[in-house]
């Protein structure tokens, strides 16, 4: 019994302790909800989170990871307000600048308005009388273009004339030219016909030889007759008849002679007349030669006259066109001057319109910036991150702050820029915030140091990666001069006084309590990362990696480095997607999410990533439930924070917390995408 009651007095005492030690735990939890539920009551946002991994009850974990999701929501919301708080504030200096133009430009033309309308007004004049002068020129080329087809018509009876002429020619200089041929012909006929008379006159010549011979012959017969005596008597007959018939033909060829000789010496005319009438048709054949040239020189100038003339005519033709064009324009310019200058009354009243509208623009701005000074004035009394010191500076401070601007995540980080900016500037202070578009224009940079080097300034601030020239910046850390690096740290520190940045061993173990978080802890997991000598992408990693090693029932099943494009992610996405028909989930490192989104997309396989920055394209994915959750490193305050610390360390002289800051960390999923989304 004895032994039983020990047992019992036992139990109760490990009761009792468990009971105390459960009452010091909790009270302990306690103890920091309470703290942070009195911050909050504060309006100071800007505390840790609880580290529920500690908590074992469920309800004391439900109510630490709601603290902390209030906490990450209202920051998120807060940040955000004053990212659209910069927004609003460039859009009311364009407004104002706009409205300012509008101003400006309703009083220039209200004070030309009158000066519009005489010109309006003189510009009829000159018109009406440009369009008497049309109609006159048009009455004039009407005229020339009857003269014109006048002329042609003439032209044309010429050409007609000259071409009927110059065939006449051409049938006279045919006729002509065969009568040549004729008398051609006939000169040759005559001289074959001398040729035969020539030929008769040698028979007639042969036969008075024959007659002399006869008579001859007659003569010696009668001598013979007259030796024979009687016997001879019938030969004196003979010879007799015979020297009668040689006298006779003697005397017909003798006729015969005449006759030739008459007909030669005709003939031998009629072919000197032959000749002169050849010759005197070759020269008149030359003379309708030249007659002939000068009607076909005639015709082709004729020609070429009524060529021009139809050229003229067309151009008479298209000045009338024109001018009946110019005429009906000019009218139109007319009646269009009518109503420009009916319309100048309308354009004053439109003008004086705008004028008031520019005004109510004006109250409007007013307004707006009133309501802006309201929303700072609210936003200033929630504490999200350090504000600047209230300590009047002994002298105007002047910081230079260079950053890229080239993706959404530096745009964020500009408008914490503007946002730090113009808290200063109401305090006297000056900062000038010099962007660069692309890593070209960094080179400008040293440049811009010793410029504002010469000009006194107290402090600069750039990214880690847009260190170009660190001699330069040593040398002016060495003279006094404040240099802050923000997102990421140079390889030489000394150059800096300190850096602002995430915490990216930090960052990787919060992407692995949200893998875990999205695959229900189990499933293979991808690890697509940047350049591990970059270390924010060396960090994210490990971060990520001890932290899952501590879940069973995730595997990693493979760690593959990734370039610097979209293109570069997406492929390596998908081959890794195509060699893991069981991957469930991919973590990205670094900037490149998008490309392996698109990979994940196309697969259509229930894979879960978890990412890095914000952005509209990353929420959309958020929203389609392909990335489960990204990892924001708060690029507004990356902006804000470290302008603000340096002022307030060069006014008061006190050093930072630490040399280096991390800025904070949020988280957006599905359960706060949509109003970001929307915002």
């Amino acid at each position: 019994m004895n032994i039983a009651f020990l047992i019992i007095i036992i139990l109760e005492t490990v009761g009792i302790g468990v009971l105390v030690w459960l009452l010091i735990r909790n009270r302990k939890y306690l103890g920091q909800y309470t703290k942070r539920a009195e911050l909050l009551k504060e309006r100071r946002i800007d505390f840790d989170d609880i580290e529920v991994d500690d908590i074992s009850e469920q309800n004391q974990k439900t109510l630490a990871e709601a603290m902390n999701s209030t906490k990450n929501n209202m920051q998120t919301f807060l940040e955000n307000t004053k990212e659209n708080v910069v927004v609003l504030s460039d859009a009311i200096n364009i407004l104002t600048l706009n409205a300012e133009k509008n101003r400006e430009g309703s009083e220039k033309i209200s004070g030309n308005l009158y000066e519009v309308t005489g010109k309006v007004n003189e510009q009829m004049n000159l018109v009406k009388a440009n369009l008497d002068i049309i109609e006159d020129n048009a009455a004039k080329i009407e005229g020339i273009d009857e003269s014109a087809k006048g002329i042609g018509e003439i032209v044309n009876g010429t050409v007609d004339d000259c071409k009927a002429g110059l065939n006449t020619i051409l049938q006279c200089e045919n006729k002509m030219a065969s009568v040549s041929d004729k008398l051609a012909q006939s000169e040759e006929i005559l001289q074959e016909f001398s040729k035969r008379i020539q030929e008769i006159n040698e028979i007639g010549e042969f036969i008075t030889d024959i007659s002399d011979s006869l008579e001859l012959l007659s003569l010696n017969a009668s001598i013979e007759a007259a030796r024979a005596g009687e016997a001879g008597k019938g030969f004196v007959v003979v010879a007799g008849e015979v020297s009668k018939m040689a006298d006779k033909t003697s005397e017909g060829i003798s006729n015969i002679n005449n006759i030739l000789n008459s007909i030669i010496a005709s003939s031998e005319q009629v072919k000197n007349c032959i000749r002169e009438s050849i010759e005197v048709f070759d020269e008149s054949s030359k003379d309708f030669e030249q007659v002939s040239t000068s009607f076909k020189s005639i015709d082709r100038q004729s020609a070429d006259i009524n060529s021009k003339m139809k050229d003229i005519y067309v151009k008479i033709s298209d000045i009338t066109k024109n001018s009946d064009k110019s005429r009906s324009q000019a009218d139109q310019v007319f009646k269009a001057s009518e109503q420009v200058a009916e319309g100048t009354g309308d354009i004053a009243k439109i003008s004086e319109n705008t004028k008031l509208a520019s005004e109510k623009m004006t109250r409007n701005i007013d307004a707006l910036n009133s309501m802006l000074r309201n929303i700072k004035k609210l936003l200033s009394q929630y504490r999200t991150s350090v504000v600047p010191v209230t300590q009047k500076p002994k002298k105007q401070i002047k910081i230079g702050v260079h950053c890229i601007l080239d993706n959404a995540f530096w745009h964020s980080v500009r408008r914490g820029i503007i946002y730090a900016k113009n808290e200063l500037e109401a305090l006297g202070a000056e900062v000038r915030y010099l962007p660069y578009l692309d890593y070209e224009t960094v080179a400008n940079l040293p440049a811009e140091y010793e410029k504002m080097e010469k000009e006194d300034f107290d402090g600069f601030i750039c990214p880690g990666f847009m260190a170009e020239s660190p001699r330069r910046l040593d040398a002016l850390h060495k003279r006094g001069k404040m240099v802050y690096l923000i997102n990421c740290d140079y390889s030489n520190q000394s150059i800096r006084d300190a850096i602002f940045e995430p915490d990216s061993f930090d960052s990787g173990v919060i992407a692995a309590k949200e893998m875990k978080k999205a695959l229900n802890g189990r499933g293979q997991v991808a690890i697509l990362t940047g350049n591990q000598s970059i270390l924010n992408n060396k960090y994210r990693s490990e971060g990520f990696e001890k932290k899952i090693s501590e879940t069973r029932g995730i595997e990693i099943v493979e760690k593959i480095e990734l370039g610097y494009s979209e293109e570069d992610a997406y492929k390596k996405a998908k081959d890794v997607i195509g060699r893991y028909p069981e991957l469930k989930g991919i973590y990205v490192t670094t900037g490149t999410p998008m490309g392996a989104a698109k990979a994940v997309e196309e697969s259509r396989k229930p894979i879960q990533m978890v990412v890095f920055d914000h952005s509209p394209e990353i929420f959309r994915y958020i929203r389609k439930g392909i990335i489960a959750a990204a990892i924001g490193q708060d690029p507004f305050g990356q902006g804000h924070d470290p302008i603000i610390y340096m002022y307030n360390s060069i006014v008061t002289g006190q050093p930072l917390p630490s040399t280096n800051m991390k800025c904070r960390l949020n988280v957006v999923d599905r359960s706060n995408v949509d109003s970001l989304l929307d915002m």
